[in-house]
């Protein structure tokens, strides 16, 4: 099959945020399996590259930067190139190349403009949605007229598509109340690198680099993952940098907080370590006790737990935080919403080195279990089977 997938994430390749960390997991595996992808996303100049068995193409068109930037300040839009959907010449290259495929996949519908109703009413193409977080516009902070476009705009990319893909149960239910069928939800969780992720494969010299750049020495680390100009994300810093972080020290000492991903202008928390994008997450987790998500926003799955898990990291988090998830409480991770029997159980895990291992343990076993990238891909190639068999029924 050759699969074009289209992405408003101009910086995919950075591989920074869970939409992205997505993306190139499933366009990787499918070359893996033999299928011919392109990812197409919006850029400032035409360009195609060819990394890990797909081909990028970076697609640019006639609206000057000066405008897509105005216009992303005036709509408070972090991703100035999202614009790029509505200008003329964008869209009619990006049609030369869904012209040429057998199945379109779209990211994040609500970013895509009318491309869905273009590619399904005149190109006549199989189409794809990849709801990485259904309807996030009513939950997280917008604007009102932002919050009524973007939902209207994934409601109408749901009528045209083929299939919807959404990351867990939960978000299927959300679809099915909104009043798109059954029949076109598919569960795609996320996942993780299982090789990649792995407890101690981190080389030496990268965590003695870790140790001496952050200036860990020898105190517990905790660790928390995330792109922080995502707004839960933000909440959980400041939720660790004052209630967390103040009961936990107050009990053990001194703790470090390692807070790594990219960071945002409105965090300068003192008495936490921000490493902003790193090239190797899985050397910061390899120095870290313990990993906690205090979340309390957001849907869909956290890519984050499943690295943490991955990595064989003892993991506590709030019951939001591992929604999605086929998780059991007090098995593979610890759950807790009142940040005070929080911080207790970050503390617990500190002081009781068993309890860490048994839970790291199982939680690794759990990530390779279920949410190997590998095994979630090979679900989502039965998917695009399962299109063309109905295709063939009709």
């Amino acid at each position: 099959m050759r699969i074009s997938i289209v992405s408003c994430f101009d910086d995919l390749m950075l591989k920074d945020t869970g939409a992205s960390i997505r993306i190139l997991n499933l366009a990787r595996n499918l070359a893996l399996f033999g299928q011919k992808v392109r990812v197409v996303i919006p850029a400032t100049n035409f360009a195609i590259e060819q990394t890990e068995g797909i081909i990028v193409s970076k697609i640019n068109g006639i609206s000057s930067l000066r405008l897509l930037y105005a216009l992303s300040r005036l709509l408070r839009v972090s991703r100035p190139l999202s614009f790029l959907f509505y200008d003329f010449m964008f869209v009619f290259e990006v049609s030369r190349i869904i012209r040429k495929s057998d199945v379109i996949q779209i990211e994040q519908p609500w970013a895509a403009g009318f491309l869905p109703l273009l590619i399904k009413r005149i190109l006549k193409k199989p189409l794809v949605i990849d709801s990485h977080d259904v309807f996030q516009a009513l939950r997280i902070k917008r604007s009102f007229f932002r919050k009524i476009a973007e939902t209207f705009l994934e409601k109408m990319a749901y009528e045209c598509a083929d299939i919807v893909l959404v990351v867990s149960e939960k978000e299927r239910q959300i679809l099915l109340k909104s009043g798109v069928k059954r029949k076109k939800i598919w569960v795609i969780p996320n996942g993780v690198d299982t090789n990649i992720f792995a407890p101690l494969l981190a080389r030496k010299q990268s965590l003695k680099r870790v140790h001496e750049c952050y200036r860990l020495r020898n105190f517990p680390t905790v660790v928390f993952v995330g792109n922080m100009e995502y707004s839960p994300n933000q909440e959980a810093v400041h939720v660790i940098a004052s209630k967390l972080a103040p009961l936990i020290r107050k009990k053990t000492g001194t703790v470090n907080f390692l807070i790594v991903g990219r960071t945002s202008p409105t965090l300068n928390h003192l008495n936490l370590i921000f490493t902003g994008v790193v090239n190797s997450v899985p050397d910061f987790l390899a120095v870290s006790d313990v990993a906690i998500a205090p979340l309390f926003h957001g849907s869909g799955s956290r890519l984050k737990i499943i690295e943490y898990f991955s990595c064989g990291l003892p993991v506590v988090s709030t019951t939001l935080g591992i929604e999605g998830l086929e998780i059991k409480e007090g098995v593979n991770v610890l759950v807790e919403d009142d940040m005070e029997r929080f911080a207790a159980k970050v503390i617990k895990l500190i002081e009781d080195k068993n309890l860490s291992r048994k839970l790291g343990r199982k939680a690794r076993e759990l990530a390779v279990k279920k949410y190997d990238w590998q095994k979630i891909t090979k679900q989502l190639v039965d998917v695009y089977l399962s299109l063309f068999s109905s295709e063939a029924t009709l």
